[in-house]
């Protein structure tokens, strides 16, 4: 099955989020003739992978958690390479943020197809964070008042809310079927000193290596969120504690 930016777009609205890539896709994106990039349809809704998120306390340093596979499939976490022209962006990794930066993601990619960095230089070529950063939209989907994902993302960073989770000291891992891992996130130093109070985030992408199929799995917090986002309207809202997605 080949899917176009245009035609996945259109059918992941009708379906919310129920397609996939067809198993053994490449993970470069491939040009597709008149449509441009193709991109990865990411299920957000999927309960393979559950991601747990530690209390972290008044004043952490890091973010803890879990991810536990419940299915008898291996899954590989990771953020897929792009290809453009000659140059490839490094494959990248999951991220720790807010919960709010974090939902705003999740319900984007509801809808919305994985194009890859979205960023290029003088030059033309893709720029990469290396990171699931590429993954957070340029905009928002629920309206809130962080309109802009990557700003609220950022401003996550400034104020030292923002990791990159390991597992086994790598960014890239696997998951077994059946297995438990856990992960470890250290947290920027806070531009101000303080890095008040919020609910804390872990967002992964991970592929079903039988399948193929792309996912995103979230966990938060099992906090109440000190700054919480407005509720989407007509998709249903995050919960709290360890949750798939």
């Amino acid at each position: 099955m080949t899917l176009s930016i245009r035609s996945a777009t259109r059918r992941a609205t009708v379906a919310a989020a129920a397609l996939a890539l067809t198993a053994g896709a490449a993970p470069a994106m491939a040009q597709v003739p008149g449509g441009g990039f193709a991109g990865y349809v990411v299920k957000v809704d999927d309960t393979s992978l559950i991601v747990s998120v530690d209390p972290k306390g008044d004043t952490p340093t890091v973010v803890t958690g879990t991810i536990a596979n419940t299915t008898g499939q291996a899954f590989r976490c990771e953020v897929p390479a792009f290809a453009k022209g000659d140059k490839t962006t490094p494959v990248g990794y999951g991220q720790v943020t807010t919960a709010a930066a974090a939902r705003e993601v999740r319900e984007y990619y509801r809808t919305q197809v994985f194009t890859g960095p979205s960023d290029t230089n003088a030059n033309g070529d893709l720029v990469s964070m290396g990171s699931l950063y590429d993954v957070f939209p340029a905009g928002s989907s629920v309206g809130s008042s962080e309109a802009d994902t990557r700003q609220a993302h950022n401003e996550a960073r400034v104020a030292g809310r923002t990791g990159d989770p390991r597992v086994g000291g790598n960014l890239q891992f696997d998951v077994a079927a059946g297995a438990t891992v856990n992960y470890t996130a250290t947290l920027g130093v806070p531009a101000t000193g303080d890095r008040g109070q919020w609910k804390a985030a872990a967002l992964f992408m991970c592929k079903n290596n039988v399948t193929g199929d792309w996912f995103l799995y979230t966990g938060l917090e099992d906090i109440e969120d000190p700054n919480p986002a407005p509720e989407p309207e007509n998709t249903g809202s995050l919960s709290s504690g360890s949750l798939g997605s």
